[in-house]
Formats: structure tokens, C-alpha cells, sequence
């Protein structure tokens, strides 16, 4: 009796892990695409520094121990699946497994004849797998009604989502490597655009905004290019997986990203509190960047995962708030953080979770961030425009003389250092001017000046620019042309000033007048010159007019 328990309770234990451990079957045939979910099907086995040969793999699956799934795991699993062709005629599968990390993959195709054949190596590394992004393929050839069993082998740092499987038909699989592979290269493409975009203005501005803005779209393009592994596709790497420079490159793209945003809302004006968590988590990122290629590669996994997890509300709670605050350069950042945050979030905890994907969550994030690039070249846009219309305020008050609205000396000289070819000045003084503010105030004075230059550039449309150069004194620049009689040119200038006192005497200014001297770059060897003559003809223009005001008195 106890003999007879013993056989039982070993024949139950050895069901019960036969039952576990139940071999996948498959039918392909009506169906162009069918998913095998992972529960249960890997077998948890030993690293290998080459792919197995089929002996081995079978070696490594018999002594392997199954798992439930392999979300969050690392190392090496098989598997073997039952497959029958039941299509009909030929048909060439294409096995799609979403693993973005994968370091090596090996199949093998053992038909019920006991034939053995080695399919393609997949895999980042030794990789003649066909070329679909965010995923890693490989490709079945099947006779019609032909039956056999798959043997797989997938080693990996990470698996960062569960290694699902998925079977696509030749026509199913090529539309899908179209469309995905186009949606990554069209991605890439925009992003390296306007990261480009960014560089020129740069180039040409000298903002640091906008080199923060190349920085933050140009890095975050060729991490998310490098890990949907198409960099591992354009070259042949057989000892690195280039999927994780991607997970290297993170860190440097936000610290840009911080960078850009501080300088974009002027934190480090308006913002104190917003710059120090900025700056501080741009030194942070910095240092875990230089930090990530030395330490294993699980703590770096955990840091950039931890990284992306602090600056998805950071980014999206500082677009609100600047939002409130009526920036309205903070419409387009939100916009564009706010889906590719919330995509960073999903994507981070589908590496803990097991969620649903009907698509590659890499590329969805990836599409999120092109979009969110077209945003962050748009809010630069605005922060450019904001600066142009500073600048332009700048360049009034620098240049403009506020009550007159016309060139200050600042702008007299730039005009000036601007001439090429000849010229002609003329100095113009107002007479009697401190008589009027004396004896009607500084209000009428001002009113006087005011009338003044408007009767002056009224008198001499487009002949020449004038420009206050003190209290009452006025230059006149004209650029002459060869075309250009100088008698001709002086005597217009004369007769418009002397019409332009007569007018000034008729609006109740009795007293006041227009003294004036003209030089012309005929008679001088340069400016300085030209201005001093000028200035000696009017001041003797002055003296002639009171001497004839003595003689009439």
C-alpha cells in the first residue's frame, strides 16, 4: 500500500508539471496574422557567448525552467512550437517578436520528417534577420501541408516587454515593415530637420535657447532611431547590441531638454525656484550620462526609466503653469510634452506592467515625440518673435529721439559709418530757441521743435535723413549719386529750410529761424571734416542774419 502511494503521488506531481509545461500548437492558415501570448511558453535557460547549435538548444530546453512570463527579466529562454502549414500551398511566415533589446535570437525548423533546418539569426548582434523596426523578425518557409516544430533561443540584457509572438503572413508581414519602417525613417527624418533647423538659427542668432533646441530634439532623435534598432540594421555590430546607445543617450536629451525649457521661459529671471530644479536636474542627467557606460547595465535601465519618470510632469506641470501665467509660448511646449509625456508614462510602466499593444510602443512614443519636436521648433518661434519685438524696442529707444521722432546721434553716426560714395551735410540750427523757453516754457519749446522737423522733412520729401544731434541742432544727410547736380542738390536744400522758417515765423514764432551751413564730401577728405566745415558755414550764417536784424533795427 505505501509502494502504491508513493507511484501515485509521483505520477500526479509528474502530471502536474506536464501540464505546465504544455507545448504550444499552431495552424497557419486562414488567419494571415496569429498571436501567441508568452504565458508559459519560455523556458528559462542558460547565456551562451555564441548562438547554439540545434543539439544544444534541445539540451537547453529540456534542462530549462518554464516561467510564466519574461517581463522585466534578463537573460536567455527557449521554447519549441508545434506548427502545421494548413494554408494550401507554400507559404513563407515571418516570425515577429517585439523585442527592441534583443542581444541574440537563433531558430531552428525541425519538420516531422526529422529534417533540421537553421533559420536566419535574429537579434541585434550577428543579425541577417529581415529589417523591421522596434522588432526583431525572422523568416519560415513552410510546404504546403508541411508540420514540424519550431525550436527558438532569445538572449537579452532586458526584456522590457513580454516576448510575445507573432505570426504574419509574406503579404501581412511586408505592408507592416513598410509602414512602420516608413513611420520610423519619416520620424527621424522631421526631427533631424528641425534639429538642423534649430542649428542655423543658432549659428546665426548665437542664442543658447536655440542650441538647447538642437541639442533637445537632435539627441532625442538618434536615441529613439537608435533604439528601434535601425542602427544595428545599417551596420553589421557583433559585439554590442546598438539598440542601447538609445538608453545612453537619454540622459544628455533631457539635460538639453531642461535647459531649453529654463532658458525658454526666462526661469532664471521670472522663475528661480523652476531654474534651480532645471539646473539641478541638467547636472544630474549629466552625471548619470557619463556614469551609465561603466556600471551594469540593469542600473542604468532603472536610471533612465527613473529619469523619464521625473521630467514627464516636470515638463507638463511647468507648461501649465506657465500657461496661467499668460506665456503663451507655453501652448505649443504643453501640447507637445503633454502627448509625449503621457506616452513616456504608459511606455515606462508597460515595462512592469504587461499591457495590450496593437502597435510597437516604441514607435508610439517615437510618432509622440515628433510631434512634440514640431512644437518645441514652434515655441521657439514665439520665444524668437518675444526677443525681435524686444529687440526692435531696443532699437527705437536707442536710435529714436522720443519727442521728435526722429534719428537720435546714435543713429546720425550709424547712418554716417553706413555712407558709401558721396555726400552732402547740411547743420542745422534753430535761432532764439532758449529765448522761447525762457520767456513760454519748455512745453512750447518742444512744440516748437516738433513743427520744426515736420516742416523740414515736408519740405524735402525723401532728399535726405534727418537727425536730431542735440537740444536745437539738426543734421541733414544727403547720399549723392553721379547723376546728382551738387549746385542743383544745395540750392533745393537752401530754399527748403529758408521756406521752412518763413513757415515757422507764420505760426506765431516771430523770433525764431533757421540757421544752416552745407558740406559737401567734394570739399572735404573725410567726415569729421565735412561736419566741421558744415558747422563753420552755419554759425557764419547765423552772424550774417544778425548783423542783418542790426542793420534793420
Amino acid at each position: 500500500m505505501p509502494h502504491i502511494c508513493v507511484l501515485l503521488t509521483l505520477f500526479i506531481v509528474s502530471f502536474h508539471a506536464n501540464a505546465h509545461r504544455v507545448l504550444a500548437y499552431i495552424e497557419l492558415g486562414e488567419l494571415n496574422t496569429i498571436q501567441l501570448n508568452e504565458h508559459n511558453l519560455w523556458s528559462k535557460t542558460t547565456q551562451l557567448d555564441r548562438p547554439p547549435s540545434f543539439k544544444l538548444l534541445k539540451q537547453l530546453y529540456q534542462n530549462g525552467q518554464l516561467v510564466p512570463s519574461t517581463l522585466g527579466k534578463m537573460g536567455a529562454y527557449a521554447t519549441k512550437i508545434k506548427l502545421a502549414n494548413t494554408k494550401g500551398e507554400n507559404e513563407t511566415w515571418f516570425v515577429n517578436l517585439h523585442i527592441n533589446y534583443l542581444d541574440v535570437g537563433t531558430a531552428y525548423w525541425e519538420s516531422e520528417q526529422g529534417d533540421i533546418i537553421e533559420l536566419a539569426s535574429f537579434g541585434q548582434t550577428n543579425s541577417e534577420n529581415p529589417k523591421l523596426t522596434h522588432s526583431q523578425v525572422f523568416s519560415l518557409p513552410l510546404r504546403d501541408a508541411e508540420s514540424g516544430t519550431l525550436w527558438i533561443y532569445i538572449q537579452a540584457k532586458i526584456f522590457a516587454i513580454p516576448a510575445d509572438l507573432k505570426f504574419e503572413s509574406q503579404t501581412t508581414f511586408y505592408r507592416s515593415q513598410f509602414l512602420i519602417n516608413s513611420a520610423t525613417s519619416i520620424s527621424f527624418t522631421v526631427m533631424m530637420t528641425l534639429a538642423l533647423i534649430a542649428f542655423v538659427i543658432y549659428i546665426r542668432t548665437k542664442y543658447l535657447v536655440t542650441l538647447a533646441c538642437t541639442a533637445y530634439v537632435g539627441l532625442h532623435a538618434l536615441g529613439w532611431f537608435a533604439a528601434s534598432g535601425s542602427w544595428g540594421h545599417l551596420f553589421s555590430v557583433s559585439n554590442f547590441n546598438p539598440a542601447y546607445i538609445g538608453m545612453l543617450i537619454f540622459p544628455f536629451a533631457i539635460a538639453a531638454a531642461s535647459q531649453f525649457t529654463r532658458l525658454l521661459f526666462n526661469c532664471q529671471e521670472y522663475h528661480l525656484k523652476l531654474a534651480k530644479i532645471f539646473n539641478l536636474l541638467t547636472i544630474s542627467c549629466l552625471a548619470f550620462g557619463i556614469l551609465m557606460p561603466f556600471i551594469p547595465f540593469a542600473l542604468s535601465y532603472l536610471i533612465s526609466h527613473i529619469i523619464a519618470i521625473i521630467w514627464a510632469p516636470l515638463c507638463i506641470g511647468t507648461g501649465f503653469y506657465m500657461l496661467s501665467k499668460n506665456d503663451f509660448r507655453a501652448k505649443y511646449y504643453l501640447a507637445g510634452n503633454l502627448l509625449y509625456g503621457l506616452t513616456l508614462v504608459v511606455y515606462v510602466i508597460s515595462h512592469t506592467y504587461k499591457m495590450v499593444w496593437n502597435v510597437s510602443p516604441e514607435l508610439v512614443v517615437q510618432l509622440a515625440l515628433t510631434f512634440d519636436c514640431i512644437c518645441i521648433l514652434l515655441s521657439l518661434s514665439e520665444w524668437l518673435q518675444i526677443k525681435q519685438k524686444e529687440f526692435q524696442r531696443s532699437y527705437i529707444t536707442s536710435r529714436i529721439d522720443p519727442l521728435t521722432q526722429i534719428g537720435n546721434r546714435f543713429a546720425q553716426n550709424e547712418t554716417l559709418a553706413n555712407l558709401t560714395g558721396h555726400y552732402c551735410l547740411t547743420f542745422i540750427d534753430l535761432d532764439n530757441f532758449k529765448q522761447v523757453n525762457d520767456q513760454l516754457g519748455h512745453e512750447e519749446g518742444d512744440q516748437v521743435l516738433i513743427t520744426t522737423v515736420d516742416l523740414i522733412q515736408k519740405n524735402l520729401p525723401g532728399l535726405g535723413s534727418l537727425f536730431r544731434c542735440g537740444g536745437d541742432e539738426f543734421i541733414l544727410v544727403v547720399s549723392l549719386n553721379g547723376s546728382q547736380n551738387i549746385e542743383t542738390t544745395i540750392m533745393q536744400l537752401s530754399e527748403a529750410l529758408l521756406k521752412a522758417e518763413l513757415q515757422l515765423k507764420k505760426r506765431g514764432w516771430v523770433d525764431t529761424g533757421l540757421s544752416f551751413g552745407t558740406a559737401t564730401s567734394f570739399e572735404t577728405s573725410n567726415q569729421s571734416e565735412c561736419l566741421s566745415l558744415a558747422d563753420q558755414r552755419m554759425y557764419k550764417h547765423k552772424q550774417e542774419k544778425k548783423k542783418t536784424t542790426a542793420i534793420t533795427a
